[in-house]
């Protein structure tokens, strides 16, 4: 009877396995990075310029959301989320197996490890970026430049 139990819980095991979450369009995952704690006397996190939150609700989704206008996003043992402008320099990618961690309200996501975090980034929009402007352009910004007046060559 002990047998069919450890077989069944098992199956569970493989019936629910986790994914990494790829991102939702405005955040893109980076990879799992260690914490930093331990590895400063100043007990610094490796994602320690920004909010944090801890609770039984936490999934990926729900993480990316309170980190919006930031451009990091972590996850760490299963419930804790922290936002970041930086990645702290003592922080490395690490082999995303160590973000082995299930969600504690999404058990097919990873949300980190233990002192590991399952990293995301802000995806930046090229929209309204400089364009190369045309020579004609150019000559009438010199004109403009030049004569202080409105008119273009």
């Amino acid at each position: 009877m002990l047998a069919r139990l450890f077989v069944f819980l098992a199956a569970l095991r493989f019936a629910t396995a986790q994914i990494i979450y790829p991102g939702d369009g405005s955040w893109t995952y980076k990879g799992c990075y260690n914490e930093t704690t331990s590895l400063n006397s100043t007990g610094l996190r490796a994602l320690g310029d920004g909010p944090a939150v801890s609770n039984s609700n936490m999934t990926v989704s729900t993480c990316l959301a309170f980190c919006k206008g930031y451009q990091y996003a972590g996850l760490e043992y299963t419930k804790e989320c922290y936002c970041s402008y930086t990645i702290s320099s003592q922080s490395a990618q690490t082999a995303d197996i160590q973000c082995d961690l299930a969600c504690v309200a999404n058990a097919t996501q990873y949300c980190g490890g233990s002192l590991k975090l399952s990293v995301y980034a802000i995806n930046h929009s090229t929209k309204g970026a400089a364009t190369r402007m045309s020579e004609k352009g150019l000559l009438g910004v010199m004109a403009l430049g030049i004569t202080g007046g409105l008119s273009m060559i």
